[in-house]
């Protein structure tokens, strides 16, 4: 797996590196990209980092109280966490608590790298990110076995330049960015809450004498409830659904309705096709959940049915 480790300025840099040369012991799977160490003489570094950008599936941004704004980190952040995701993206604080993080940063999840539980918080991020995740266990094992050399390097960095005189942040910033944030919340979930209503509208299938129809979503595919259906219909029509999936294929049913009297679902063409070889199997499924059982294809052509209980 691919980890972009961002940087800027010398201290941060040192950082950058000696992370990119612990973070394989702790899953040989990972291959870290420093800038400084990983561009050959001649290469255009430009091309090279974007290209790790796009390819990258985590990346680390060494911060320092001198760099949290510089425009390269910045850049650099937003570009990962555009193609990754916010979860995907970690700043790494070198010589400051998470505190006094201040700008664009502080949309992420800190890690203070003095402190082992956050550093060991992020190491199993990244594990869970490999392709084959080293198991807990032996993972912590390995994190304590190689923590003290990590440990003692970055304080040999701290250690290099004076103290910064960046002023440490005073309280009512930190609450008022924690007021913002929490805004920024509310807003996003009203977004959602907004888009969740939208989709409660009734199903283009049923008829107009019948109840308005709400959504739920229990996987890939939208299945249309009637407002009269009780909790152990739904239960019943949901499974038979699943067994239907797992017969003619996790893709073969486009949308489903259900209501008092038993479930209507919709397949795509192929798994219309398949029908025909798997009604007793079908009548089986009805029967097993209790619930009347009625496929189409998409087009609305009767395929399959098995009368209500």
């Amino acid at each position: 797996m691919q980890i972009f480790i961002s940087w800027s300025g010398d201290v941060s840099k040192q950082c950058a590196e000696t992370l990119r040369e612990w973070l394989p012991f702790i899953n040989q799977e990972i291959a870290p990209f420093v800038s400084s160490q990983d561009i050959s003489k001649g290469e255009r570094g430009l091309y090279t980092i974007a290209t790790q950008l796009q390819e990258c599936s985590f990346g680390i941004v060494c911060v320092t109280r001198d760099n949290q704004s510089a425009p390269w980190v910045n850049f650099e952040s937003g570009a990962i966490s555009r193609v990754l995701g916010e979860s995907s993206l970690a700043p790494f604080l070198l010589d400051m608590p998470i505190k006094d993080l201040a700008g664009p940063l502080t949309q992420f999840q800190a890690t203070d790298s003095s402190s082992r539980e956050d550093v060991w918080a992020m190491v199993k991020s990244i594990n869970d990110k490999c392709e084959n995740r080293v198991e807990y266990d032996r993972l912590h094992t390995i994190f304590e076995k190689f923590w003290d050399d990590l440990e003692s390097k970055l304080s040999e960095i701290r250690g290099q330049q004076p103290k910064a005189q960046v002023p440490e942040r005073d309280t009512s910033e930190i609450l008022n960015e924690l007021v913002g944030l929490v805004r920024e919340q509310n807003a996003r979930l009203g977004g959602l809450e907004r888009i969740v209503d939208s989709f409660n509208q009734p199903s283009a299938h049923y008829t107009i004498n019948e109840p308005r129809g709400i959504h739920f979503f229990p996987s890939r595919r939208p299945i249309y409830v009637s407002s009269d259906v009780t909790a152990d219909i739904r239960q019943r029509a949901t499974a038979a659904i699943r067994q239907i999936e797992e017969m003619l294929g996790p893709d073969a049913v486009r949308t489903a309705n259900v209501n008092k009297y038993g479930v209507e679902v919709f397949l795509n063409d192929r798994a219309a096709a398949k029908v025909g070889g798997f009604e007793v199997a079908l009548a089986t499924v009805a029967k097993t959940n209790q619930t009347a059982i009625y496929l189409k294809s998409e087009d609305g052509k009767d395929l399959f049915g098995h009368p209500p209980f």
